[in-house]
Parts: structure tokens; C-alpha cells; sequence
């Protein structure tokens, strides 16, 4: 049996926060880490995805990015942490999000 879970917080009880939050519970994968990555690297970068995506056979990946959103509005970046290991299992599979706005 495998154990996974999700977990999500945020700073002040920002409202926006509290749904980015939500949203992501609802429409992340617990199963595959690896999928949560790809799809919020592309998302952020401005890329579709077209196709089915499942296991991808990542067997380790682990990274921290930052992405400006100047089309959104001036003054947010995006930083996500993340990272996942299939092989030893020696730390938490985890994606992290930063959104700095001002």
C-alpha cells in the first residue's frame, strides 16, 4: 500500500491563496509526482500539452525555477521546488509553489 497524500498551505489567510490552494488539491495527481512537474513547467512557461500524459519513467528529478508573468501583470514571479525520487526514496517527493506578487 502506498501512503500519499496532499498538503497545502499559505501565509495570512489570503483569500486568493486559499483557492490557488484549493485548486490545487482538486487537480493534482498524488500518484505520479513526475506529471504535476511537467505539467506546471509547461503551464508557466506558456506551452500546451497535448496528449495523454501517465508514468513518464522519470526515476529522479529534483529542481527549483522561477518564472516572471509579465502578461498577467507586472510584478508576479512564480517559483516552484520540486522534487521526486523513485529509486531510494531516501526524502518526500514534494512540488513546492512560491507566487510573489506586489
Amino acid at each position: 500500500m502506498v501512503d500519499h497524500y496532499k498538503k497545502c498551505e499559505h501565509v495570512d489567510g489570503d483569500a486568493a491563496a486559499e483557492q490557488f490552494c484549493q485548486w490545487l488539491i482538486e487537480n493534482s495527481s498524488t500518484e505520479f509526482m513526475e506529471v504535476n512537474i511537467n505539467r506546471t513547467v509547461s503551464c508557466l512557461q506558456g506551452q500546451r500539452i497535448v496528449g495523454y500524459i501517465g508514468n513518464t519513467s522519470v526515476e529522479s528529478w529534483s529542481g527549483k525555477a522561477r518564472f516572471s508573468m509579465p502578461k498577467l501583470t507586472a510584478d508576479v514571479e512564480v517559483e516552484i521546488e520540486y522534487s521526486v525520487d523513485y529509486v531510494t526514496n531516501e526524502k518526500e517527493d514534494f512540488i513546492q509553489f512560491k507566487v510573489i506578487a506586489d
